[in-house]
């Protein structure tokens, strides 16, 4: 019995190597073995010449009278297989390789069907199970579809018992081209001298020495056997025969043959993969330089805008205290009007109104400025994460209008503190811009308390007009003396909330960038530990390829 499993700790070791890399290419190496292993038919093909009498032996071997069709024209002849199974079967196989039952009323020819199969439960079958039984029509019939049948075995025959009729003397030179042909693909061949019978034995046992003698002249040591469908015991003899055949060495040669050659292919293909493969980190090299450089470009961003919006200060005062002055000339004629018909409480509203607008309108200016000043110089993109890709200029317009939006919010509106504490998310930003533009006279330290605050001293300075008479000399001494005072003591003030108010609004930027930021610092992180994995795993891949290398060659050293 052939031992199947031979091999199986050599295929072990090459499943392992595969495992370690990807292709279908050696997964259909693996297949091809296994399919060998599980289901190689080792057959012993019954040739010869046209009529020398295979069919009639082995009708004998399994006790079959007829079984087979003795002596066929050469046009309708067709190799036959004989298995043993216990299920008893029959099929036609045509040229294509399709399988159909086999109909006894149906002639099959040979231009049309490759070979029939039967499945028998033969005793004499069943002590040489290892084997497939194959009849083959004669080599010499000069039939293309037998030549191309037989060709197609030949590849596939893993022993050969040559049948050549007595007649013939012994091997002519057809037939010994034949055996040389099927030598290519195995040794295990036998000469059976057939139809003894008709002849006496000294003549039968000359023509095998004769067929010896040409064998061994062309180094083919097979062995001669002289032989007669109505020998003694002839199934015996034709079984002892066929056991001589080593039926292991035939599924080892196939077996071997497949893995060697797969082994070698897999020694080739990780030889070249060793020289081709190659470090490719250059995706991960530019998210790494790129995240760098967008870190960096970031923080250089706000801190310069920082220092711009500082060294601004004072353009931004003068800018504020401008408005006012010009604003309050402006309404120089109803102050006065106001001053000379004695209506000092409407003098004072006249001069907290004009100031009001202009301190809430120039402060949401100032801000949103400032807001659009960092947005715009955020110009450059590339924040990436693995499920998507963020665009920082976008990140930055969106961030700077959402600054705006609660600027706009908090100039429109009036917030007492309890309604500034109890806001969600805008709650610091919101705290920001109210208490730094003032935004209303009930939230703690707004603008206009400096006015009022102010105001004792603008009476004072307005006390002097009231006993006027003249109106534009009132005007006069409104625009000239009062004015600049007024601009004069709010200037500190001024300037102060306008430092307060740079200073918070970056500070506010920055905060709303910061998890845009620490994003950036995590990609750059994951780019770098991605690309230490990557190096490493490639020199750990390299040592494998090399290990595999050097295990496919030991396993081909280790089969011959």
């Amino acid at each position: 019995m052939v031992n199947r499993g031979a091999y199986d700790e050599i295929i072990g070791k090459m499943k392992e190597i595969i495992s370690h890399h990807s292709g279908d290419d050696f997964a259909n190496g693996i297949s091809k073995i296994e399919e060998i292993k599980n289901d190689f038919d080792i057959k012993l093909m019954f040739v010869g010449h046209f009529s020398a009498g295979k069919s009639s032996l082995l009708n004998v071997l399994m006790g079959k009278t007829e079984f087979l069709k003795e002596a066929q024209e050469p046009q309708t002849a067709i190799a036959t297989e004989l298995i043993y199974d216990e299920d008893e079967s029959a099929f036609a196989y045509d040229i294509n390789g399709k399988s159909e039952i086999l109909n006894i009323n149906k002639e099959y020819l040979p231009n049309q069907y490759n070979h029939i199969e039967y499945r028998l439960n033969n005793l004499a079958l069943k002590e040489i199970s290892d084997f497939t039984i194959v009849d083959t029509p004669g080599f010499d019939a000069g039939i293309e579809a037998h030549a191309k049948a037989l060709a197609n075995y030949i590849g596939v025959g893993s022993a050969y018992i040559v049948v050549v009729d007595q007649e013939k003397g012994g091997i002519d030179q057809t037939t010994l081209d034949f055996i040389q042909e099927i030598s290519n693909y195995s040794r295990q061949i036998a000469i059976l001298i057939n139809k003894c019978d008709k002849i006496t034995a000294d003549v039968a046992e000359s023509i095998a020495e004769s067929a010896r003698f040409t064998l061994s002249t062309h180094g083919l040591p097979y062995k001669v056997y002289t032989i007669s469908k109505k020998d003694n015991d002839i199934s015996n003899k034709l079984i002892s025969i066929i056991s001589e055949f080593d039926a292991q060495m035939a599924f080892d040669r196939a077996l071997i043959r497949q893995i060697k050659s797969e082994l070698v292919n897999i020694e080739k293909v990780l030889s070249l993969t060793k020289k081709k493969i190659y470090l490719d980190t250059f995706d991960l090299d530019s998210d790494i330089e790129m995240y760098t450089r967008l870190e960096e470009q970031l923080a250089g961003t706000i801190n310069k805008k920082r220092e711009e919006a500082i060294e601004d200060i004072d353009n931004t005062v003068q800018e504020v205290t401008h408005q006012i002055r010009s604003a309050l000339i402006s309404r120089s004629d109803s102050v006065a009007e106001a001053l000379l018909s004695g209506n000092q409480v409407a003098a004072e509203a006249i001069i907290v109104e004009t100031i009001r607008p202009i301190m809430l309108a120039t402060m949401k200016n100032i801000s949103i400025r400032q807001v659009d000043s960092v947005a715009d110089a955020i110009d450059f993109t590339g924040l990436i994460s693995e499920s998507e890709e963020i665009d920082l200029t976008d990140v930055a317009v969106n961030l700077a209008g959402n600054l705006k939006d609660l600027i706009e919010q908090g100039t429109l509106e009036t917030k007492t503190i309890t309604d500034v504490e109890s806001a969600d998310k805008k709650k610091n930003i919101y705290r920001a811009i109210t208490g730094i533009a003032a935004i209303a006279t009930d939230v703690i330290a707004p603008w206009l308390e400096v006015v009022i605050i102010l105001l004792p001293d603008i009476i004072n300075l307005l006390q002097g007009i009231f006993g006027e008479s003249d109106t534009e000399l009132a005007k006069r001494r409104f625009v000239n003396n009062v004015v600049p005072q007024i601009i004069n003591k709010i200037y500190p003030q001024v300037k102060d909330n306008v430092e307060s108010t740079t200073k918070l609004v970056l500070e506010e930027y920055e905060k709303m960038l910061n998890g845009k930021i620490e994003t950036l610092k995590s990609n750059l992180t994951e780019a770098q530990n991605k690309k230490i994995r990557k190096t490493e795993d490639f020199e750990k891949y390299k040592d494998t390829i090399s290990d595999d290398i050097e295990i496919a060659r030991k396993l081909i050293f280790e089969l011959g």
